[in-house]
């Protein structure tokens, strides 16, 4: 958002010419705001039984880092996959995530920064508070209902900024690759958050953002896999 605000002033002068002083005064605000994209993946109903069998032995193959036998199992996975669903999440960027992004900006030395991707539960309705934080959020609970061990990584990529002119910001972005979520269970999903804590249903660290998708609480069972990348914007 732009205010631009012009002051003009003309000074009365004893003899006929005038002298005209102009000032602009250009000020651009930065609003944190981001947005969700998740993608539903999950195996086509009459080969579920047979890809979830496949993807425990995918996950164990992962764990002991046997690379090739774990490409070959995720390449059988994906010829039974199909995208089930899309959806979209604007996110409410809360208190704490504001002064941590200023504080660690403007003030921080030698920063490494570590977030995580968590899911909401969508066993009741939430609702989002500005004042939420990792140990206080009355309105929506967490769903562990997947199988990774800690909440997944979020991996950001390079900023990028575009657009704007004389006095008209540009927008700037860091978007993070998909973020798989493992499920393994039946379950209901409200939507995603950002969090600095890899411990899933851990109430420490700083809570970023949360949002609910666009379409409403969506339905997921085990052996779906959800696919959710972050864009954080300013």
């Amino acid at each position: 958002m732009t205010d631009k605000h012009t002051a003009e002033a003309a000074a009365a002068q004893a003899h006929s010419d005038a002298a005209i002083a102009r000032s602009a005064i250009h000020t651009e605000d930065v609003f944190a705001r981001g947005h969700y994209a998740v993608e539903c993946i999950g195996p086509r109903e009459d080969r579920r039984e047979e890809y979830i069998a496949l993807r425990a032995r995918w996950e164990a193959a992962v764990l002991h880092d046997e690379v090739t036998l774990a490409e070959a199992l995720r390449a059988e996975m994906a010829t039974m996959e199909e995208v089930k669903w899309t959806d979209e999440i604007e996110n409410l960027v809360t208190n704490v995530g504001k002064i941590d992004l200023l504080d660690k900006f403007l003030s921080g030395s030698a920063y490494t920064a570590a977030w995580f991707l968590g899911l909401v539960d969508g066993g009741s309705t939430p609702t989002y508070n500005a004042a939420d934080t990792a140990a206080s959020h009355a309105g929506w609970t967490e769903s562990a209902a997947y199988s990774n061990s800690t909440r997944p990584a979020a991996s950001f990529g390079s900023a990028t900024a575009s657009g704007g002119g004389s006095g008209t910001p540009g927008t700037g972005s860091k978007v993070t690759s998909a973020t798989a979520f493992n499920i393994n269970a039946t379950a209901t999903i409200a939507g995603c958050f950002l969090i600095s804590n890899s411990t899933k249903s851990g109430t420490t660290g700083v809570l970023y953002s949360n949002g609910s998708f666009s379409g409403g609480n969506r339905s997921v069972v085990n052996g779906d896999t959800l696919n959710v990348t972050y864009t954080a914007q300013a």
